[in-house]
């Protein structure tokens, strides 16, 4: 999410507001020299509000600083360091504010964006304690025993943090934790994960009679649920903590296996007990801590990096090396994340995805042995993990890594991953080429590639996509027809941006080791590109025409956003309100799905740009909604979501292809897996994680699988 410091603000309205600096640096908060160097109008243009309303929203490091001055007759400056509020680009709050009064004024004034209400309780932090309300659903003693075995162990129970580790980039409605946990070594992850699933320690000395809390002879185990965390921008409500109560605990009678407990009685035989699983609250499991990247040995083409490395500062370390990690799902994800969700993005037709760009990880597992916390023993410990080695290939027993991978956080914690490596190409070229109709550029994707063109990047827009390009370009400049108006706003922009023609567009990058084969396989691409009446090939190798003749794509999300930024006074659209559909089909099929994919939005009636990763056949439709759109209009939304599914699905094709299953799409899984299918996954799930403690309800519904063959 970065982007210069002035060039997005609507300089026209500059004269409505006095003396507003804004910062946006990472590593430390505003100066009053920073402050005064820029200005910020009090009006910013929708576009404006759109990314820096995302940039609040879903930066990973909560050190972010947002300072927002008052007007002239209120000089004063207030500096706001949580990490993930939406500000509404009218009010501002007033200076001397102290922590309650701020989050009373944050409530009425600006836009916490979610899309329903929840039954999470959202209490204000108190003045003089770090420690939230909300945390009493976790047991009396859990941060308290956590803090006596690692006193330097950091844990968050502030209202902001908890807010933002509740919910990723898309429109589920946020459930927070109880607790944020920054971990720093495997150990003390060993710890936390066998401190969430207890049993009462009432229950330990009668656990064969029938003395036990409840009286019913049933023995009582807690469970706190856990998500790891990475950079939030997960789209499938991964983060979202469902099982985690709502004030009061939730119970479950269970059948579990009697070998399970720690101490077992009398009775060692492995047979079935029932046992009352009391839910306890959640805790998210912040991996920022893990920034570890190792040495790339000479003639090696693999790097281990720690879960919490973010791909951008990963390829920045790599730089000197000639080496560089290639898959590119758009957002800074981190590493670890990448993994749990199985990510990919514009590079997977030539590089692959995350399940072939992983060689080994660590993780670790959570226990499947229950005691209470004063019994420590090597049964009861989660298991660290290495799966995988550092060789290119292997066929040595389970493909572990690949388990994990895309796992979501439901079966453990990875720690470190160690990734394939590339060699930054030496000559690349972009191109992009103008197609009548959507169809013909799909089929021209799918002849490409059935050539053997190899291909870098292939993507697909349609007309909605350009359409929402040229649008912002324009915002805040009044007529979208005035060219002049454009060439003014460009000359702000570092790069000469001019409006496209609108028809769907192809864009593709061709990398190699020499120039020659690079535009060979250019000419290959032009040729067929001409064949299915496509106009207007353009293409370009030097770096800043490549990032011009691209920036419909590159720009593609915030200006999809953008499109619904000013239907309202509230500021529009925001990602926290957008609905972002993922599938992916047979390329055979490509042409047909994403056709009648945009043919849906036009005759639904709603705003909605269809693009795709068209040499792997994976498209998307980004979907923004307002807080006040009628029923009726967030229903038909839905609706184009689930027909682009169930036609994928007819054809072979997948409900996502990159963003992962969450509980957005876990529906889904038993129409293309089959009870069978299903079945083995729950299997996984129990003999792994039989406590249901790690990021439950995602994936897999336990309770629905329960009588299932396996």
């Amino acid at each position: 999410h970065d982007f210069p410091n002035t060039s997005i603000f609507n300089s026209k309205e500059t004269n409505r507001r006095q003396a507003i600096g804004t910062s946006l640096h990472r590593d430390k908060p505003a100066s009053k020299k920073m402050l005064s160097t820029y200005s910020l109008p009090r009006r910013l243009s929708p576009l404006a509000m759109a990314m820096a309303n995302n940039v609040m929203a879903h930066t990973s490091k909560p050190r972010l600083s947002f300072a927002l001055g008052q007007n002239k007759n209120n000089a004063s400056i207030t500096t706001l360091s949580s990490s993930r509020m939406h500000f509404s680009h009218s009010t501002f709050p007033p200076r001397g504010i102290n922590s309650t009064d701020l989050y009373n004024y944050h409530q009425k004034n600006m836009r916490c964006r979610r899309f329903s209400t929840s039954n999470v309780s959202h209490d204000p932090p108190s003045s003089t304690t770090d420690e939230r309300s909300h945390h009493g659903r976790l047991p009396k003693d859990f941060l308290s025993t956590l803090r006596s075995l690692h006193p330097d162990l950091k844990i968050s129970t502030n209202y902001y943090d908890l807010e933002s580790h509740g919910h990723g980039e898309s429109y589920h409605p946020s459930a927070p934790p109880d607790a944020v946990i920054y971990p720093k070594n495997e150990n003390e992850i060993v710890d936390i994960l066998r401190l969430c699933c207890r049993q009462v320690v009432d229950d330990i000395t009668t656990i064969t009679n029938k003395n036990t809390e409840a009286g019913d002879g049933i023995t009582t185990v807690e469970v706190v649920s856990v998500i790891p965390y990475g950079a939030g921008t997960s789209l499938e409500g991964h983060l979202c903590f469902l099982h985690s109560g709502n004030g009061s605990d939730i119970d479950e009678i269970v059948d579990i296996p009697t070998s399970l407990f720690n101490n077992p009685g009398n009775d060692i035989s492995d047979k079935f007990q029932k046992v009352r699983v009391k839910r306890k609250g959640g805790i998210s499991i912040d991996m920022s801590f893990f920034q570890s990247i190792g040495e790339v040995a000479s003639g090696d083409l693999f790097v281990k990096v720690g879960a919490g490395v973010t791909r951008n500062s990963l390829n920045a370390a790599l730089r000197h090396t000639g080496m560089q990690f290639m898959v590119d799902p758009g957002a800074d994800c981190t590493i670890g994340g990448m993994v749990a969700c199985g990510a990919s993005g514009t590079a997977a037709v030539k590089y692959g995805t995350m399940r072939e760009n992983v060689l080994a990880l660590r993780a670790v597992i959570p226990p499947t042995i229950v005691s209470s916390d004063i019994e420590i023993s090597e049964r009861n410990r989660p298991l660290v993990v290495q799966c995988g080695t550092n060789a290119l290939k292997s066929s040595a027993g389970y493909d572990l890594p690949a388990l994990l991978t895309g796992s979501e956080g439901t079966l453990g914690i990875i720690t470190e991953v160690t990734l394939r490596l590339h060699p930054i190409p030496s000559n690349v070229v972009a191109a992009s080429c103008a197609f009548d109709d959507l169809h013909s550029a799909a089929e021209a994707v799918a002849m490409i590639r059935m050539m053997g063109v190899p291909v870098s990047r292939c993507e697909l827009l349609d007309e909605a996509s350009v359409r929402a390009f040229n649008h912002s370009l324009y915002l805040g400049h009044g007529d979208s027809n005035k060219a002049t108006e454009s060439k003014s706003r460009n000359q702000q922009l570092s790069l000469q941006l001019q409006p496209m023609e609108v028809k769907p567009m192809l864009f593709l990058e061709f990398a190699g080791h020499s120039e020659t084969s690079v535009m060979e396989d250019l000419a290959a691409a032009q040729s067929i590109c001409m064949d299915y009446d496509g106009r207007n090939f353009a293409f370009a190798s030097d770096e800043e025409t490549r990032q011009a003749l691209w920036a419909a794509r590159h720009r593609l999300y915030y200006s999809a956003i953008a499109l619904r930024s000013q239907d309202g006074d509230d500021g529009g659209a925001t990602s926290r309100s957008t609905l972002v559909t993922d599938a992916c089909v047979p390329l055979s099929c490509f042409a047909d799905v994403v056709t009648a994919t945009a043919n849906d939005v036009k005759e639904f009636g709603v705003i909605g740009p269809c693009f795709g990763h068209a040499g792997d056949g994976n498209f998307h439709c980004i979907l923004p909604m307002l807080e006040n759109d009628s029923v009726e209009y967030k229903e038909k939304v839905s609706q184009v979501n689930a027909n682009l599914i169930e036609r994928a699905m007819s054809v072979g094709g997948t409900c996502t292809g990159e963003h992962g299953v969450g509980y957005g799409k876990k529906k889904y899984l038993e129409c293309m897996y089959g009870t069978g299918g299903i079945a083995i996954m729950g299997a996984i799930k129990k003999a792994l994680d039989p406590w249901n403690m790690m990021n439950p309800g995602k994936i897999l519904d336990l309770k629905a699988i329960s009588n299932l063959p396996l």
